[in-house]
């Protein structure tokens, strides 16, 4: 296991993007198994991984400690992973209800905005 953790880009504009991550936060319970980054307030994994800005907002990037790139319903996993509960979420990668679960992650990631509008910003 690398001493590195999965870091998790996150839209914190977005308050049910930012309560997973708040959730997320809670399972790692101060290990240090993930990195949870507001891609609002911090950038350079977009840079550093050459990502797109407009994609990483679209839905749930994590990169694992080898550099790889996951997104989606797939970072969701990885995640949960990290974490040790990935097996809360293995079933989602079973034959055919993998793809219905994939695309629920991506309807709901477009709709997000306008079932729970945007987070103002907090200074």
């Amino acid at each position: 296991m690398s001493d590195r953790p999965t870091v998790v880009l996150y839209d914190g504009i977005c308050p049910a993007c930012t309560q997973i991550a708040e959730r997320l936060r809670r399972l790692d319970n101060n290990r240090g198994r993930l990195e949870l980054v507001d891609l609002r307030q911090d950038n350079r994994h977009i840079r550093d991984h050459n990502l797109r800005p407009a994609e990483v907002r679209r839905v749930m990037h994590a990169i694992t400690p080898d550099g790889t790139v996951h997104t989606a319903m797939d970072a969701v996993r990885v995640a949960m992973r990290a974490v040790g509960r990935g097996w809360l979420v293995a079933w989602t990668r079973l034959p055919l209800i993998s793809r219905l679960c994939d695309r629920f992650y991506l309807w709901f990631a477009h709709n997000r905005l306008r079932f729970f509008g945007v987070q103002a910003t907090q200074q």
